[in-house]
């Protein structure tokens, strides 16, 4: 079962950097100028998490 539940960290991890990285793409291009400095801080987050977790190997 730890195997399995360890493949789905890793897919939903890879699932989540994913959209980060579609997150900030869209963000460089200036889209949603009325809330981009959330948006930014928001990807800033993720990308923090998801560091943490490939690192550490965090269990979430």
């Amino acid at each position: 079962m730890q195997d399995l539940n360890t493949a789905n960290q890793g897919d939903l991890i890879f699932k989540l950097d994913k959209d980060r990285a579609w997150l900030l793409e869209n963000l460089d291009k200036g889209k949603w100028p009325e809330i981009r400095c959330e948006l930014a801080e928001l990807e800033r987050k993720l990308s923090k998490f998801i560091i943490s977790v490939q690192e550490n190997n965090v269990d979430i």
